[in-house]
Order: C-alpha cells, then sequence, then structure tokens
C-alpha cells in the first residue's frame, strides 16, 4: 500500500526537479556569462538576456532634444495623462496639439534650412513649393 505511493512521489519528485533544472540551465546558456546575468542571485527567476529586435524597432537611440538627460525623459513617460489621474486642465493642456490649424488649409512644405542650401546645392524645397507659372504658348 503506502510504501509504493510515497515511492512513487518521491520519484515523481526528482524527476520534476531535474527537468526544471534542466529547462533553467538550457534558458541560461546564451551569450551573457553565467555571472554577468541579473539572475545570478534570485532562485526560480530567469530573466530573458535576449534582444527582442521587433521592440528594438521602438527604442530611442538618444533622448529628445527637450529633455536634458534620459531619465527625465522616461520620467515624463511615467507620468499618466488621463483625466483620472489629473485634473481636467492639466489634462487638456497635456493632450492639446502644439500646432492647430483649421480644417481643410494647406500647409505650405517644410523648407530646407539656409546653411545646409550654402554649399552650392540648389534649394529644391523652396522651387518645389513655388507654383509653375502657366505658359504662354501662341
Amino acid at each position: 500500500g503506502v510504501k509504493p505511493r510515497e515511492e512513487a512521489k518521491k520519484i515523481l519528485e526528482v524527476s520534476y526537479k531535474k527537468t526544471q533544472k534542466r529547462r533553467l540551465e538550457d534558458a541560461m546558456r546564451g551569450d551573457v556569462r553565467p555571472e554577468d546575468r541579473k539572475d545570478k542571485n534570485l532562485s526560480h527567476v530567469i530573466i530573458s538576456e535576449k534582444r527582442n529586435r521587433r521592440a528594438s524597432k521602438f527604442l530611442l537611440d538618444r533622448q529628445p532634444h527637450q529633455f536634458a538627460t534620459p531619465e527625465q525623459f522616461e520620467r515624463s513617460l511615467r507620468q499618466p495623462l488621463g483625466p483620472d489621474w489629473n485634473t481636467s486642465l492639466a489634462h487638456k493642456k497635456a493632450i492639446q496639439a502644439a500646432v492647430v490649424v483649421k480644417a481643410g488649409k494647406m500647409i505650405d512644405p517644410i523648407q530646407q534650412p539656409k546653411t545646409v542650401a550654402k554649399g552650392g546645392k540648389k534649394d529644391l524645397n523652396k522651387q518645389a513649393s513655388l507654383p509653375k507659372a502657366p505658359s504662354k504658348s501662341a
């Protein structure tokens, strides 16, 4: 009765532990040395050290111009914009568009800076934005 059941439980526990250990070892193999891993002191935790290529296109190589440090930029992202977390005035100001244009109004294309155009190149953007004069052939 009882002894074979207990022995069977022990065998299952040992095989489960071996399987878990094997999975842990498989997950820890990779580009990062075991002593440099973030999860080296955490038991039962595996932190993936792999680079996610799909997510990498959303990462920035430098912070936007209005922020002095990357920490300032990250702090601004942590602040929620929703009306549940801010006053109505602060929410309205946070989501307000920087430039407001009436619907249907034409917007001129961006002009090339003059510093770039100094190198003897023609300012193609300025020429493209001017309408062509109708040709008078008669």
